[in-house]
């Protein structure tokens, strides 16, 4: 049952306030931040994006990660590994509108520079646009009834560091805040404490916690390398406690602000209203599982790659027996519904018409799905002709 409080955790404090000006690129730590309705000033207001609009991020590219940004009083500045700086300015943006696409929402966005573009396009690889989603975004999630930027879903994150600390004697690997990207951190010594708060108000600000962060394969790139973790680490640790009976795993709670204002690192978490922890079933030990990734550079094959074709929804494409099926699809232009890309979530799951594919074992996929022929597009390797629908 919710309980209302009235009274300072001393125990918890805003120790770090990160924003990350592009969707998927390095956050910049901030000690002071203005708070709008639709997320901290500053955060995810720009977007890489496909020609027709769709998000490009670091699950997908993981190179973004080690793009880095500056924030100028008029612009930007942005420094990538072995390029030229871009520097732009807000005045000189085309502000074209654009329909983009995070996700299941689309909404307009306003186009920046072709130098941005350009920019962009050679990092990646492919053709890509840089979007700014204007002084007020356009996206307006009827959800939480209120406008959201470029996130993923929800306008800011919080997590303690005593959460963190818990993930790290439980895995096998280390791992830092930045792999996590989110906008608020706090302090204090009880693991999860996030996940009981209901009502917070840090400096001006009252917060509604909204509802806990699903994790994907992002939370497995190095921030400074920009590879996959070998062994999906931490999602791999994160199943054996922190996961859902579908699988999902979450880290972290989603906010939304009730008010604008000012917040400031060092500022106290006053707790106003607090609520049941989320339940957990932890199993103290780890899903044995074949690991992949999604990027083919960073997995070890031990069969020379055939060609095949491969039919999605009747639409045939020439793939491969090396690389998972979503990826593959992918590359074909197509589109197979997705969310972490780790085996996790089962939202790629597709029917298995005809042909063989080499599927890790995953909680998302049961033996009732696996006898109905479901696999799992984000994880299974193609090692025939296959047809596929979804």
């Amino acid at each position: 049952m919710d309980t209302t409080v009235s009274q300072k955790n001393l125990m918890s404090r805003l120790s770090s306030i990160n924003v990350y000006p592009v969707k998927s690129i390095a956050g910049i730590s901030l000690s002071a931040a203005h708070v709008e309705k639709q997320g901290l000033e500053f955060d995810r207001r720009f977007m890489v994006s496909t020609l027709d609009g769709k998000m490009i991020t670091a699950r997908t590219h993981p190179q973004m990660v080690k793009i880095k940004a500056i924030i100028e009083p008029d612009g930007l500045v942005l420094c990538y590994p072995g390029l030229i700086d871009l520097h732009f300015t807000f005045n000189e943006f085309e502000m074209e509108e654009i329909n983009a696409t995070v996700w299941n929402d689309t909404f307009l966005a306003y186009s920046t520079t072709k130098e941005a573009n350009q920019w962009f396009s050679s990092i990646l690889g492919t053709e890509a646009q840089l979007l700014f989603s204007g002084k007020q975004s356009n996206r307006v999630r009827e959800k939480i009834q209120t406008n959201v930027s470029f996130a993923d879903g929800y306008p800011l994150l919080v997590i303690s560091e005593a959460s963190l600390t818990e993930l790290n004697k439980r895995s096998s690997s280390h791992h830092t805040m930045a792999q996590f990207r989110t906008n608020l951190v706090v302090s204090g010594n009880d693991a999860f404490i996030e996940d009981s708060w209901k009502r917070i108000r840090i400096g001006d600000v009252e917060f509604e916690v909204v509802k806990p962060c699903q994790r994907c394969i992002l939370t497995t790139v190095n921030p400074n390398t920009a590879q996959y973790h070998p062994n999906k680490e931490p999602l791999k640790t994160f199943s054996t406690f922190r996961a859902d009976d579908s699988g999902n795993v979450y880290f972290g709670q989603n906010l939304i602000a009730k008010n604008e204002g000012t917040i400031n690192v060092g500022d106290a978490i006053e707790i106003l209203e607090t609520k049941e922890k989320e339940y957990y079933t932890d199993s103290g030990t780890t899903i044995t599982a074949r690991l992949t990734t999604p990027d083919a550079t960073n997995t070890q094959h031990t069969t020379e790659s055939k060609k095949i074709t491969i039919s999605l929804n009747g639409n045939l494409f020439t793939g491969n027996t090396e690389d998972p099926l979503l990826q593959q699809v992918e590359a074909a232009g197509l589109s197979i519904n997705n969310s972490c890309r780790a085996g996790l979530c089962g939202a790629c799951r597709v029917t298995l018409e005809s042909g063989n594919v080499e599927q890790e074992e995953s909680p998302a996929l049961n033996q009732r799905l696996k006898d109905a022929g479901m696999i799992l597009a984000c994880c299974a390797v193609p090692k025939t002709d296959i047809e596929v629908v979804d």
